[in-house]
């Protein structure tokens, strides 16, 4: 098997073990000025072999990067091709395509890894709930939001990790937006100043009142699953925690809270908006909005697994083996995984917790350099919840104001617990209480 390998997906350390359990495992590595020290050990230990590409070309040339990707598995005599990240995605599927390998299919890799043709395959599927369309200049935006009489959000079409993203609520903002959707899809390899390569969506707002029995959560939810020969596999639905605004993900918990009745709306909307883009066989990542009038409005498909620690949680709370069951379908074209049941109720939860800057501050005002926690978050879980991951930035890190936190957390936490009430309740406290210290106090 050979895996391209980047950023985004499952934590390496959790997924290659798993590979290399079931395939010789060569690994193709498009950028390798962008490993850390512990990411290129990790390779060296888990593969029979590392490939670092010279980087000498224009890696916005997907069809440069698809030939590598082509002549890296080639060289290796792969069986099986595998990426987690959307940044080397299509390429990948269009490889596997080339090398008669089972893969997500260039149509529907295309068209997971593209936002404006993604939303035209919804639109065809029925699945027509947000209004968009492709920018080439602010007079779009200014259109669009004339057209649905609110804000919008502009999106890169090929963006990844929420980066481009911006909302946009007057029209007098639409000019400077555009700029720094721009800007800040530095350092992505995406050729964001193409003509047409945003567009913009109507912000919906919807309403987790409607579907959750218990507060504590975002209207958006998440399903994981995989597609295997064409058929779509629901394995888990994933409930977010309300974001830090404007639009920055701050944690996950699985399984959810939802009632049966939502769960199972859930699940055949996701598979709906699966069966639009017309995959064949690869992991997925179904971002759904949950509306007011009952319905989810589709936010967005992945034709890979989720990224964070979503996977290892979902497989902690279900029994599962996400990455496993991907590694059969692609090497055998058989389907392990176990569909999903809405009327189960699984015995142990787990959950990632990101905090920011902007929530732990109190009453400090930025820039301010971090001096660690007023108490450990330990102390803030109920008797049930462990942690099983912790990370924390070093002392003296600088906590500033950022428009988009996510790449800039304070801590992260990894949650498992045997109850899923008392998992909610911890993270809850955890985001409420937590508080940071300046180093110098």
């Amino acid at each position: 098997m050979l895996i391209v390998y980047d950023y985004g997906g499952p934590p390496l350390s959790y997924f290659l073990p798993v590979l290399r359990a079931r395939a010789r495992i060569s690994v193709y590595v498009p950028r390798p000025e962008r490993l850390d020290p512990v990411e290129h050990a990790l390779l060296t230990a888990g593969a029979e072999r590392v490939l670092l590409d010279d980087g000498l070309w224009d890696r916005r040339d997907e069809q440069e990067t698809e030939r590598r990707v082509v002549a890296a598995a080639q060289d290796w005599h792969a069986d099986a091709l595998v990426c987690f990240s959307e940044l080397y995605a299509t390429q990948t599927a269009g490889a596997a395509e080339k090398l008669g390998l089972r893969g997500p299919g260039t149509t529907g890799a295309e068209r997971a890894r593209d936002k404006l043709l993604m939303r035209d395959a919804l639109t065809a599927g029925g699945l027509t709930n947000v209004r968009y369309r492709m920018l080439r200049s602010e007079e779009d935006i200014v259109a669009l939001m004339s057209e649905v009489g609110g804000p919008v959000l502009i999106k890169p079409r090929r963006g990844m990790s929420a980066a481009g993203i911006q909302r946009v609520d007057r029209p007098d903002q639409a000019q400077r937006a555009f700029a720094s959707a721009r800007e800040s899809l530095a350092g992505f390899d995406v050729p964001a100043d193409t003509e047409g390569a945003f567009l913009a969506e109507e912000l919906l707002h919807g309403d987790p009142d409607l579907w959750y029995p218990v507060p504590g959560f975002s209207d958006q939810v998440c399903v994981e699953g995989m597609v295997v020969a064409g058929e779509y596999v629901p394995v888990a639905i994933t409930d977010v925690t309300p974001k830090v605004p404007p639009l920055t993900q701050s944690g996950h918990i699985s399984p959810t809270s939802m009632d049966v009745d939502a769960r199972r709306q859930v699940i055949d909307t996701a598979e709906r908006a699966v069966a639009a883009l017309g995959l064949d066989t690869c992991g997925t990542h179904v971002e759904l909005k949950l509306m007011p009038d009952g319905s989810c409005a589709v936010v967005e498909i992945a034709a890979r697994y989720a990224g964070r620690t979503i996977i290892p949680e979902t497989d902690f709370a279900h029994g599962c083996d996400l990455v496993g069951a991907l590694a059969d379908a692609l090497l055998h074209g058989t389907c392990t995984a176990r569909r999903f049941d809405p009327g189960a109720e699984p015995s142990r939860a787990a959950a990632t917790v990101h905090l920011y800057g902007s929530e732990c501050l109190g009453t400090h005002r930025t820039p301010v350099r971090f001096g660690g926690f007023a108490v450990h978050p330990a102390e803030l879980l109920d008797g049930t919840v462990r942690i099983a991951g912790y990370a924390e930035r070093e002392r003296g890190w600088v906590v500033e104001d950022r428009v988009h936190e996510q790449p800039y957390w304070l801590a992260q936490l990894h949650l498992q617990g045997t109850s899923l009430a008392e998992l909610r309740d911890s993270v809850t406290r955890v985001r409420r209480e937590l508080r940071l210290v300046p180093e110098d106090e």
